[in-house]
């Protein structure tokens, strides 16, 4: 009876240890906590190296770590301390995440990738991965698969202006500069929503990098108090060796009005001069007067409500067969 005794005690003594320990840990925890609301970085890596001395799988403890070696740029302890936490758990979404984006800035690109995709993998809605993940491969200038990615992260998170520019920049390098234009264009507007008038001038000079007309329309919103007929416009370059091609089937008329004849159309993909510009044009509605391979000239509605329905030819065919017909 009392060997049975003696063995509950010892039982008794070592789960109230278990449970002071624990205790302990958590207060330690809490500490680390504090310190790095206070900014009190040291101290909380002393604090949260205790909560792990004491409680070891305390995950909570090395992601805070990593956190704090994070904001320090100390990239290889914060990659040890994530590393550490995952071994722990391996389906932490978030660690995942900031083990790849320390990584990144530590110049590993290739793992950074591993790391984030397992992140979207264990959470396909996990937004900042994608655009971590499309902005590596700007960086490796992997743009047929930064685009889709982009998308994606668009879906989740539709207004934020930084994957908007990220996706804008990924199509100004794959010459689509009117999808450039646009993506510039709708982080301009999260910006001037959003008070940020500054982030929309530098959105404004990336509009105007890709699209003269788009960028016309953007300065009708920075400066909403002007009529769009006051607003200084960019003219299109009068280079006579310049071309164009449509986005878009388009009817040609024999003057610059809506009600005016068609005399032709011409299908998307088709290119074509432009000649000149109408005198009454406008950032939401411009028309041109447009000359054909062929030599088939009329006007063109090129802006309409703020649609632009051509972009620059980078790389003009003579011998490519026009499209569409004259009437």
């Amino acid at each position: 009876m009392r060997t049975h005794t003696l063995i509950i005690l010892i039982a008794l003594f070592f789960l109230t240890n278990l449970v002071w320990a624990e205790e302990s840990a958590e207060e330690w925890f809490t500490k680390g906590i504090k310190s790095v609301e206070e900014k009190n970085y040291e101290k909380a890596i002393y604090c949260f190296n205790k909560t792990i001395a004491l409680y070891p799988d305390n995950v909570s403890s090395y992601s805070n770590l990593g956190y704090i070696y994070s904001i320090k740029e100390m990239w290889d302890e914060a990659i040890k301390a994530y590393k550490k936490g995952l071994a722990i758990n391996p389906n932490d979404v978030r660690m995942h995440h900031d083990l790849g984006f320390s990584l990144y800035k530590k110049g590993m690109h290739d793992n950074a990738i591993e790391e984030f995709k397992k992140s979207i993998a264990l959470d396909s809605r996990f937004a900042p991965s994608y655009h971590m993940l499309g902005t590596v491969y700007i960086e490796k200038k992997m743009f047929d698969q930064v685009i889709p990615i982009l998308k994606k992260a668009l879906k989740i998170e539709p207004d934020s202006p930084i994957i908007h520019c990220n996706l804008g920049q990924a199509y100004k390098e794959t010459k689509k500069h009117i999808l450039a234009a646009d993506h510039y264009y709708q982080a301009g507007i999260i910006y001037l929503n959003n008070k940020n008038r500054e982030a929309a001038l530098l959105a404004y000079e990336d509009i105007i990098s890709c699209s003269n007309e788009i960028a016309g329309i953007f300065l009708t919103k920075l400066y909403p108090d002007e009529k769009p007929s006051d607003i200084k416009t960019l003219s299109l370059s009068e280079e006579k060796d310049k071309w164009y091609i449509l986005i878009s089937k388009m009817n040609v008329r024999k003057s610059h009005s809506i009600n005016s004849e068609i005399i032709g159309n011409l299908a998307e993909g088709s290119e074509f001069q432009i000649i000149k510009e109408a005198p009454n044009n406008t950032p939401l509605d411009s028309w041109y007067l447009i000359k054909t391979r062929s030599g088939f000239s009329g006007w063109l509605c090129g802006v309409y409500k703020g649609i632009v329905r051509y972009e620059t030819l980078s790389k003009p065919n003579p011998d490519k067969p026009e499209k569409g017909r004259d009437l």
